[in-house]
């Protein structure tokens, strides 16, 4: 088992970054080495565009099958989900802390998303998205 955690920095002792696709970090720990393993996020962190779903593809890519952070957005979770990998939300303070945290049950599986993300990704609430491009116009998000 291979748990992800977003962080600030390169090592167990830095801050959970937020941010899953924006993370500067990310921290792969595998149970099955008892090892970190710190991946640079640095190519998606400054994309313009889809962070989160690059950071997702990346982790798989890792063969993590838990994710550590403190919020994801949409598209991430989705790819993450239909995947198979379990998100925890809620990570806070050290990575080291955070994974303590999981493993006592202190963090709780997401079943959504709790980030808007892009107002152009579909699978938000109506409300909350704001307006939604089909077939090249903007429809309003009251009529729809």
């Amino acid at each position: 088992m291979k748990v992800a955690i977003s962080t600030c920095g390169p090592t167990p002792d830095c801050m959970i970054d937020e941010r899953l696709g924006r993370a500067y970090w990310l921290l792969v720990y595998s149970f099955e080495e008892d090892a970190w393993e710190a991946v640079d996020n640095s190519a998606n962190r400054n994309a313009p565009s889809n962070a989160g779903y690059e950071t997702a593809r990346s982790l798989l890519t890792l063969g993590v099958t838990h994710v550590l952070t403190g919020e994801v957005g949409p598209k991430a979770f989705r790819f993450l989900q239909q995947a198979g990998v379990r998100v925890f939300l809620g990570a806070s303070g050290t990575a080291a802390g955070a994974l303590l945290a999981w493993q006592r049950g202190e963090l709780k599986e997401t079943e959504s998303p709790n980030q808007v993300g892009s107002p152009f990704c579909l699978t938000g609430k109506k409300s909350e998205i704001g307006p939604r491009l089909r077939l090249g116009r903007a429809i309003d998000e009251t009529r729809a």
